[in-house]
């Protein structure tokens, strides 16, 4: 054990109270042990009288960088901003990630920029693209990044990311020196060996990012949220097959174990601390993993800006 007796908060407390417990057993039987009535009571207790200011002091000693955030219609980036602020999230990356036209994809894109314009020092920007519309997506990315945005995200499943549609997207992204996001699922099912049968047939599976990862091995490429549902240890089983790739931590799923089995087959260079809206069990997950004080620092802030740094967007 590293630093996790260092917050004013025994462990189980925290994640009785701080909605990533509840939220995490309820989600996982297997690894996140479930408290009774009386545990339950009396850390909501602890949590309303000290529980959450220590959290809120704790989390603010470490600078930090969110790769995975949204503005959803431009009239919540204030909640952003106050949500980041309340935890000490220097700057977050958001996105719209959605659009069925060309039309409907760049003003998603305007209402990042104008969120961007709004509020300088907390929001950037990724863009989001169709590679469906190839020649259309690539004038898009040379746009959104013309108008001061650092990445592209968060895309998701018209096409698999290994499909050869994205080969000029990751080479677009590759001359901008910009990381390239994408949402990724590990399910258990059926469509493929192993996946689930809710996941849409082009949802892309680790062994899809391993293969353009591998293809593209100077592109900045981010599996999106180990949170986000799934066999997370499997995902970082296969992951670990491309040395390049990067894995954000957002996600609501908050299983014990999570983060440090991720360091464990990936190492901590490779983490990218993201919340996808789920802020305080964004930051939980990584401030009550087994981490040294150098690992979580590299994790929530310095891994990220040294991606951001390759174009020159990085966080002074």
């Amino acid at each position: 054990m590293k630093n996790r007796t260092d917050f004013g908060l025994n462990r189980r407390t925290f994640l009785s109270t701080s909605g990533l417990g509840l939220l995490g057993a309820s989600m996982s039987g297997v690894l996140c042990n479930v408290p009774s009535k009386e545990e339950t009571e009396q850390a909501s207790n602890t949590f309303q009288k000290d529980g959450w200011k220590a959290i809120m002091e704790s989390a603010k000693k470490y600078p930090k960088l969110d790769a995975h955030n949204h503005v959803w219609s431009g009239s919540n980036a204030a909640q952003v901003d106050e949500s980041c602020e309340a935890l000490g999230i220097t700057k977050a990356a958001c996105s719209i990630p959605g659009g069925k036209t060309v039309a409907e994809i760049r003003a998603n894109n305007d209402i990042i920029i104008q969120a961007m314009k709004s509020h300088p020092k907390r929001i950037m920007g990724q863009c989001y693209i169709n590679p469906l519309y190839k020649k259309e997506a690539l004038d898009e990315i040379d746009r959104c990044v013309d108008n001061g945005m650092v990445m592209l995200g968060e895309l998701y499943d018209a096409v698999k990311i290994n499909d050869p549609l994205y080969y000029p997207i990751v080479e677009r992204c590759i001359k901008h020196k910009i990381p390239l996001m994408l949402h990724g699922v590990t399910t258990l099912g059926n469509w493929r060996p192993g996946y689930l049968p809710t996941n849409p047939p082009n949802s892309s599976v680790p062994e899809d990012f391993v293969e353009i990862a591998n293809r593209y091995p100077e592109a900045m490429i981010i599996c999106g949220h180990i949170g986000g549902g799934g066999n997370w240890e499997y995902m970082c089983r296969i992951l670990k097959k491309a040395p390049t790739l990067f894995l954000d931590t957002s996600g609501s799923v908050s299983d014990e174990g999570m983060i440090d089995m991720a360091v464990k087959y990936l190492g901590a260079d490779r983490l990218l601390f993201a919340t996808d809206m789920n802020y305080e069990t964004g930051v939980g997950k990584i401030i009550w993993a087994d981490l040294s004080e150098a690992d979580r620092k590299k994790i929530f802030f310095e891994n990220f800006n040294n991606l951001l740094r390759k174009a020159g967007n990085h966080v002074a």
